[in-house]
């Protein structure tokens, strides 16, 4: 499915002028369009793509509505719970060798004092994606049952967490667990940076910690122009023959117009390398339709 929300917008306004510059013309528009299925095609694989725009909610899609594996793109939501939930922050949450993932580089630093605050936790769920820390934060708060809970009373009506880590990134074929839509999580993390669920100093801690994560350099971070300010949460998982690849990108460009880009790549026949490439050719083609569009 593909959505043409800044083209019927423009359609159905005619010549009068327009209160916001990043209103895209029909023709670019279709010109993304392409270019996305181009990629898609190329990959060997099933892209969706979702842009959502602080000034205009969701101005595109690519597959907006179809389910994907979140895999640890879930940990963006996860800080966000944390920190709007009283006292999980100051928290010493108490961890034994057993509980140490394969991949849990913040938390093997800290395995001979056996402990991480909750805000450390958060940190280190987003920035090196450390799956120890989201699965202590997972049990502080109640569980993958919780977090879905948590996620309804914001205002997302379809994504679902099942399962904590390391068995969420299975992503069967078919399996509904443990899955999102693009369009549900460009708007979720729209909503959590720009809305008032969370207070000013929390939205700009969860965005610093955004900026300052580094796994995403190649994916959509690698395909946005030098200048626009960019932070991003990865999510890589699935097993033989059934990978995945998405990233989420928060952006903001020269003149201030400020946008989430969701990606999910899911089972591209090329490396891992090839896939990152794709998610940064994707994000390249979002931004030249911003910039011709006047944003």
């Amino acid at each position: 499915m593909k959505v043409f929300l800044g083209a019927i917008a423009l359609a159905t306004a005619g010549c009068a002028a327009h209160s916001t510059p990043s209103q895209p013309t029909e023709v670019s528009t279709e010109q993304l369009a392409a270019q996305i299925e181009r990629l898609e095609a190329a990959s060997g694989g099933r892209l969706g793509l979702a842009l959502f725009s602080q000034d205009e909610g969701l101005v595109f899609a690519h597959r907006g509505a179809e389910r994907f594996a979140m895999c640890s793109t879930f940990k963006l939501a996860l800080a966000a719970m944390v920190l709007e939930t009283p006292g999980v922050r100051e928290e010493g949450l108490d961890f034994g060798p057993d509980e140490i993932l394969s991949y849990a580089p913040y938390a093997k630093e800290r395995a001979q004092i056996g402990w991480m605050s909750g805000l450390e936790a958060a940190n280190h769920a987003v920035t090196l994606s450390d799956n120890t820390a989201a699965n202590l934060l997972l049990a502080r708060l109640g569980g993958p049952e919780a977090f879905t809970a948590w996620l309804r009373d914001a205002g997302d009506r379809v994504t679902r967490l099942d399962r904590n880590e390391p068995t969420l990134n299975e992503n069967a074929p078919g399996d509904p667990r443990d899955t999102t839509t693009p369009e549900a999580k460009a708007e979720l993390v729209g909503n959590l940076l720009w809305g008032d669920r969370l207070s000013a100093t929390d939205r700009d801690m969860l965005h610093g910690w955004l900026v300052e994560t580094s796994t995403g350099m190649a994916r959509l971070r690698g395909g946005l122009p030098e200048g626009w300010n960019a932070g991003d949460k990865t999510g890589t998982c699935g097993g033989e023959g059934q990978p995945e690849f998405n990233d989420i990108a928060v952006f903001e460009t020269p003149t201030g117009s400020r946008y989430v880009l969701a990606a999910f790549l899911d089972r591209p026949t090329g490396t891992s390398a090839e896939a990152d490439a794709v998610l940064a050719d994707a994000a390249r083609a979002v931004a030249e339709w911003i910039r011709k569009s006047g944003a």
